[in-house]
C-alpha cells in the first residue's frame, strides 16, 4: 500500500508529491477553498488519472478540467500515474475554485507530481511465468479456485547435494535446480535525483523466514546465488539507488504445510525517504507486497499410470523381482534398482515411503515422502537409487515400533471422486485408525496426521484398520483403473476382501466333489512350517469352527470399512468387487518381547490378493497357493473371471516367501512412481 495517502493543497505556493504509479492519491480539495467559492474543476497534465467517484466521469483530462463540481458534497478525489517520471516534477495537476455563477477561477492551487514505480512481482496468473499485477491489491491475496490467483512456491525436495555451499551466504545452483525456484521480480523506476533519496529494504516475517529461501543472482557467475532472505535472516537492504533498477530474485521453501505452518509467506519491499536532518526518523513511503502459497504434498492413486517402478533386488524374493520386471515391459514402464538398507527392515521400501509429487505452474517435481523407523540414521541409501529429477524428503515419525501405524505406508489414495456434488479432483486420502482408544490401540502420530491433513487438496477420509497385524488399509483394499469407459461408473473399481467370498467358492467346489484339494500343494514343507501354514484341504477348512469365527470377526471389520467407503467416495455396490481372501488371528510374529501384547491381529491365511501391483490394465497379483481343480488354482480362477472381463490382464507372482514372511502379508521390495494429476491443485477450492 501506499503511505502518501492525502496530499493537502495550497494556494500560497505549489505542494510536491511522490506518486508510485498504479496507487492513488487523495486530494484535499477543501482544506485550501477561498471563502464564499462553491465549487471547483480539476485539470491534470498527460499520463495523470483524475478519478471523482459518483460523478460522471469526464472523457479526457480537458473535458474534467472545465466541469465545476460542488465544494458543499465532501468529494474524494483520487489521483494517479500511469507511467514513471524521467525528471522531477515533470507531471502536474490543479484544482481551480469558483464563487457563483462565475466562469473565471477565482484562485488555482497547484500539485507537481513525479512518477516512480516500486513493484514486486510473481506468477500470481499461475501462467508459468511473472507479469506485473494490474491490481496491486490482488498480490496481497491468495484465493483458491479456477478463477483464482496467487503465486506458488515449491519445496527444495534435492536428494543428493544438488545445491552446494560455498558459504553460510552463497549457493551453487546446477541449471536444473534453479528451474524448480519461483521467480520474484523487483522493478524500480523513476528520476534518480529522487531514487538516490530513499532506499529500498526486502522483507519478511521472522517466522516466515525460516519457511523459504529468497536467493540472488551473482552478476559474474549466474549459477552462485546470494542468499539475501531465509532462516536468520529477514530484512535485506539494497545499495543506495543510483538509477533504474530490475532485479529477478528465486524463492524455494524449506517445508511442505504442516499443522503449525499455513503454507502461506509473504515478501515486502518497502521504500523509505530518508531525512535530511539526523535526528528525524525516515519516513515509510511505499509498501509493496506479493503472497505465495508453498504447494501442497500431493499423493498418487493406483489407477494412475505408471512411470517407474523401484525394486529392492534380494536373492530371496528372486520370484517377485522377475514376475515385476516382466509386467514393467508390458507397461512400458522404466525399473529402478534399490539395495536393501541394512538399517531397516525388509519392507521399509513399500511401507515407510511414498512417491508423490508437488506442483507450480512453472514445474511439476516427483519426490519420495520417506518415514523411517529408526531413531537415527546418518544416511538414507535410497536417495542415491533415485532417477535424476526425483526429490526426496524425510517426515520424521514418533512410534518407532515395529508394528507401528505411524509410517507412510499407513496411508493410500482413492481416484477422483465426486460427492453429493462435492468433487475432490485429486481423491481423498485413506487414513489406517484404531477408531477408539485402548491400551493395545496404534495410530498414526499426531504429527504426521496432522501434516496429511494441513495439505488441504486430499480431503482424508479415516478408516479402520487396526485389526489387521500390519495395520494398512491396503491389506484389504485396492483401486484399480476402468479399462472400458462408461458414463455410469466412476471410471476405477473398488476390490474388497471378502472372506464370505472365499467360503462361497470353497463350499460351491466341495459340492462339485472336490473337496479332497490341498491349499499350498506347491509350497515346500519347510516353507509352510517357517510360516506357521498347513496344505489344509477344502474340507478341513470349511469344517474349522475357529477360523470361521476368526473370519467373520474379518467380515465386520471389512462391512464397516466398506459403509465408511461406500459414503465417502460415493460408491453404490455396482463400484465394488469381492475378492475371495481368508484370514487368521495371531500374535504379533517377529517383534521384540516388549512390543508384544494378548491382542490378536488378523493376517493373511494364503497370499492376499488385495496386494496387487497396478500397471494399467496389467494386475500384478499375488500367487494364492489355492486348491488345484482340473490344474487351476480355484482362487486364480475366480480372479481373472472377475477381472478378465472388465479389460484386465492378471499375471500372478509365484514367490510364497514375499508374501508370507516377517509379520505380515506385504509387498516387500517394489514401490512405482506414478503420472501425476492432470488437475492441478490450485483449480479447486477445499
Amino acid at each position: 500500500m501506499s503511505y502518501q495517502s492525502i496530499t493537502h493543497l495550497s494556494l500560497d505556493s505549489p505542494a510536491h508529491a511522490l506518486c508510485v504509479v498504479g496507487m492513488e492519491i487523495f486530494l484535499d480539495v477543501s482544506g485550501c477553498a477561498p471563502q464564499r467559492c462553491e465549487s471547483f474543476t480539476v485539470g491534470a497534465s498527460p499520463g495523470v488519472l483524475v478519478d471523482v467517484p459518483n460523478t460522471v466521469p469526464a472523457a479526457t483530462n480537458e473535458e474534467a478540467a472545465t466541469t465545476q463540481l460542488p465544494l458543499s458534497d465532501p468529494m474524494d478525489v483520487l489521483v494517479k500515474m500511469t507511467s514513471p517520471s524521467s525528471a522531477l516534477d515533470d507531471s502536474k495537476v490543479w484544482v481551480s475554485y469558483y464563487r457563483p455563477d462565475a466562469q473565471v477561477p477565482v484562485a488555482t492551487a497547484e500539485l507537481y507530481l513525479t512518477g516512480i514505480v516500486v513493484s514486486l512481482d510473481a506468477d500470481i496468473y499461475r501462467s508459468g511465468k511473472v507479469e506485473m499485477a494490474s491490481d496491486k491489491l490482488a498480490k496481497k491475496n491468495w484465493v483458491w479456485g479456477p478463477s483464482g490467483w496467487g503465486a506458488i512456491l515449491l519445496v527444495n525436495c534435492s536428494p543428493a547435494d544438488v545445491v552446494q555451499l560455498t558459504d553460510k551466504t552463497k549457493k551453487v545452483f546446477f541449471s536444473e535446480e534453479i528451474k524448480n525456484l519461483s521467480q520474484m521480480v523487483l522493478r524500480v523506476q523513476g528520476p534518480s535525483c529522487v531514487l538516490k533519496n530513499h532506499r529500498l529494504v526486502l522483507h519478511t516475517s521472522q517466522e516466515e523466514s525460516e519457511k523459504a529461501r529468497v536467493y540472488r543472482a551473482q552478476a559474474n557467475d549466474s549459477s552462485t546465488c546470494e542468499l539475501v532472505l531465509g532462516p536468520g535472516q529477514h530484512t535485506y537492504t539494497f545499495a543506495p539507488l543510483e538509477s533504474h533498477l530490475k532485479e529477478t530474485f528465486y524463492v524455494e521453501a524449506t517445508e511442505f504445510p504442516s499443522a503449525s505452518f499455513s503454507g502461506l509467506i509473504s515478501y515486502s519491499v518497502s521504500l523509505v525517504q530518508e531525512a535530511q536532518d539526523l535526528s528525524i526518523p525516515e519516513t515509510l513511503v511505499h509498501r509493496d507486497t506479493v503472497v505465495f502459497r508453498v504447494a501442497p504434498c500431493i499423493f498418487i492413486p493406483s489407477t494412475q499410470m505408471p512411470l517407474e517402478i523401484y525394486l529392492c533386488r534380494e536373492l530371496q524374493v528372486q520370484g517377485f523381482v522377475n514376475t515385476v520386471m516382466e509386467l514393467s515391459e508390458k507397461s512400458n514402464s522404466q525399473v529402478a534398482s534399490v539395495y536393501e538398507d541394512p538399517n531397516r527392515l525388509g519392507r521399509w521400501l513399500q511401507d515407510e515411503m511414498a512417491f508423490c509429487y508437488t506442483q507450480a505452474p512453472h514445474k511439476t517435481v516427483s519426490l519420495v515422502l520417506d518415514t523411517p523407523r529408526v531413531h537415527k540414521l546418518e544416511d538414507f541409501p535410497m536417495k542415491y537409487s533415485l532417477s535424476p529429477g526425483v526429490g526426496y524428503m524425510i517426515k520424521s515419525t514418533t512410534d518407532h515400533r515395529v508394528a507401528s501405524m505411524d509410517s507412510i505406508g499407513n496411508l493410500m489414495v482413492s481416484p477422483p471422486v465426486k460427492v453429493k456434488g462435492k468433487e475432490y479432483p485429486l481423491g481423498r486420502i485413506l487414513l489406517g485408525s484404531s477408531f477408539y482408544p485402548s491400551q493395545e490401540a496404534r495410530d498414526m502420530s499426531k504429527a504426521l496426521r496432522d501434516f496429511v491433513y494441513a495439505q488441504q487438496v486430499q480431503a482424508p477420509v479415516e478408516l479402520f484398520s487396526d485389526w489387521l497385524m500390519i495395520g494398512h488399509a491396503d491389506e484389504f483394499m485396492c483401486f484399480i483403473p476402468t479399462q472400458v469407459k462408461s458414463k455410469d461408473e466412476k471410471g476405477f473399481w473398488l476390490l474388497l476382501a471378502s472372506p464370505s467370498s472365499c467360503y462361497k467358492l470353497f463350499q460351491e467346489k466341495q459340492k462339485e466333489g472336490y473337496g479332497d484339494m490341498r491349499l499350498f500343494e506347491e509350497v515346500r514343507a519347510d516353507q509352510l512350517l517357517s510360516n506357521g501354514r498347513e496344505a489344509h484341504t477344502i474340507n478341513q477348512i470349511l469344517a474349522d469352527e475357529d477360523m470361521r469365527k476368526q473370519n467373520d470377526y474379518v467380515e465386520r471389520c471389512i462391512s464397516l470399512n466398506r459403509a465408511i467407503l461406500k459414503q465417502e467416495l460415493g460408491l453404490l455396490e455396482r463400484h465394488i468387487i469381492d475378492i475371495p481372501q481368508l484370514f487368521c488371528l495371531e500374535q504379533l510374529t517377529n517383534v521384540p518381547s516388549k512390543e508384544q501384547t494378548g491382542k490378536l491381529y488378523a493376517k493373511p491365511y494364503f497370499p492376499n490378493l488385495l496386494r496387487v501391483i497396478v500397471m494399467g490394465k496389467n494386475l500384478g497379483i499375488p500367487k494364492p497357493f489355492g486348491p488345484q481343480i482340473k490344474g487351476t488354482c480355484c482362487l486364480e480362477a475366480k480372479i481373472c473371471q472377475l477381472l478378465e472381463p472388465l479389460g484386465f490382464k492378471c499375471t500372478f507372482i509365484n514367490d510364497f516367501d514375499c508374501y508370507m514372511t516377517e509379520i505380515g502379508d506385504f509387498c516387500a521390495c517394489a514401490n512405482v512412481r506414478r503420472v501425476p494429476f492432470a488437475y492441478k491443485w490450485w483449480s479447486m477450492v477445499p
